[in-house]
């Protein structure tokens, strides 16, 4: 089975160490985390170390480019869910 190929858009407390932990986990059998947003050029550091192999960005439009995005993870602060979450 192909996994799914996620992007996962804040690496604060969720998208890191709720999110990321799942998708770094031997329990994780069907995602790939290809894609990770943050603002902070630090924690996009952070995420391809944890995440190796993906690309990360510091604004999510930049993931607009892509086809092969099965799922999106919007792990940003939540006043942003629905703006961003309307604009994917």
């Amino acid at each position: 089975m192909k996994k799914l190929n996620v992007a996962i858009i804040g690496q604060g407390r969720s998208g890191k160490n709720i999110h990321g932990v799942y998708f770094r986990s031997a329990d994780n059998l069907y995602y790939d985390v290809k894609y990770v947003v943050d603002a902070e050029e630090y924690r996009r550091g952070v995420a391809e170390e944890l995440h190796p192999g993906c690309k990360t960005f510091s604004d999510y439009r930049e993931l607009f480019i892509f086809d092969d995005i099965d799922l999106v993870v919007n792990a940003t602060y939540s006043e942003m869910h629905y703006p961003i979450t309307r604009d994917l």
